[in-house]
């Protein structure tokens, strides 16, 4: 892979993809590709034959890594009135999507949770050990990290609707 010969970049793209990898449960590949788009791309974007060049994958990998990107709205490509090539870059929403991603999966986690619980209350079949003090400190912490998601999305929607 051709990232820099800066030995600093290239440990920080090694540990940040994969943290990307393990986070998120992306293919090394994938989490390769969006920690470079992160490190190394600026709003111009990067052509396909320029990302082959980094990665020197084959071309349906990287094709398979970018479609999925897209997919999931981690990264966009423009096209510039003079080139019939499509860059890719990454999402101008990228911090808020992974807020409303992780935002998300902490709703579903409290609306799981509460349902659990209820039903082993209805059939009391908690186990002997189950202490519910314990689920009520989780419920609480999931419930205030919801809280504290919500106002920053909320912020991040103001500072976007006045940059517009």
């Amino acid at each position: 892979m051709n990232i820099d010969n800066n030995p600093c970049n290239t440990d920080l793209f090694c540990c940040f993809s994969a943290h990307i990898e393990k986070t998120y449960k992306l293919a090394p590949l994938t989490s390769k590709l969006q920690a470079y788009m992160i490190l190394e791309c600026n709003e111009e974007g990067v052509t396909f034959e320029e990302l082959l060049d980094v990665f020197n994958v084959s071309k349906s990998s990287l094709s398979n890594s970018i479609n999925f990107l897209l997919s999931t709205n981690q990264i966009e490509y423009i096209n510039k009135i003079d080139s019939r090539k499509r860059y890719f870059r990454m999402n101008a929403n990228y911090l808020k999507e992974k807020l409303d991603f992780v935002h998300e999966m902490i709703s579903q986690d409290i609306i799981y949770t509460n349902r659990i619980n209820e039903y082993k209350m209805q059939n009391n079949s908690f186990p002997k050990n189950f202490n519910m003090d314990i689920l009520n400190v989780y419920l609480n912490h999931l419930n205030e990290t919801k809280k504290i998601l919500s106002e920053t999305i909320e912020t991040i929607n103001q500072i976007q609707l006045e940059n517009k």
